[in-house]
């Protein structure tokens, strides 16, 4: 429990620290200081670049298509295909979709043993069916014209990846 509270700590000090920093102008010595590669390009509580900040998690658009299978390349960028928590959140990916001139994309939602689960371990609590399959169709894709539904997993698409904020 004390480790949980040092890291909550730890965190909320580096996140103010960082605050401070993008307000105040970047020294010559720090600028060079990145330019030299000694200080890592990613700040704390910042996404990587090309990905997207929404909430506390970090959002990747991948328009190279794979199949549901294959779009596990997520783990490699150190996160798993999108899982959705809210509405706010599947509006803001959707936009992904949209902006990227893509039709639907792939996100994390699988069924699996008579449940919708997602593969990063999330509670399945929101949806926004707008086809729901037969169950024989066990992977999700996110639709651009609005809601989600199951579809064949060996079709292939776009995909979002997701991971946390690192702190």
């Amino acid at each position: 429990m004390k480790v949980l509270i040092l890291a909550a700590l730890l965190c909320m000090h580096s996140a103010v620290t960082h605050a401070a920093t993008r307000a105040a102008p970047v020294s010559n010595s720090t600028a060079s200081s990145i330019e030299e590669g000694l200080l890592p390009p990613e700040y704390l509580g910042q996404c990587p670049s090309g990905w997207f900040k929404k909430g506390s998690r970090c959002f990747l658009m991948v328009t190279s298509k794979k199949n549901w299978n294959d779009a596990a390349h997520c783990v490699g960028q150190q996160g798993s295909l999108a899982s959705v928590q809210s509405s706010d959140e599947y509006n803001f990916l959707q936009t992904m979709v949209t902006l990227s001139g893509q039709s639907s994309a792939w996100i994390g939602g699988f069924y699996f043993q008579g449940a919708w689960l997602w593969i990063d371990s999330a509670g399945f609590y929101y949806t926004n069916w707008k086809v729901q399959n037969t169950l024989k169709y066990p992977c999700l894709q996110l639709n651009s014209n609005g809601g989600w539904s199951n579809i064949y997993c060996k079709k292939i698409y776009a995909f979002i990846c997701a991971r946390k904020l690192s702190c």
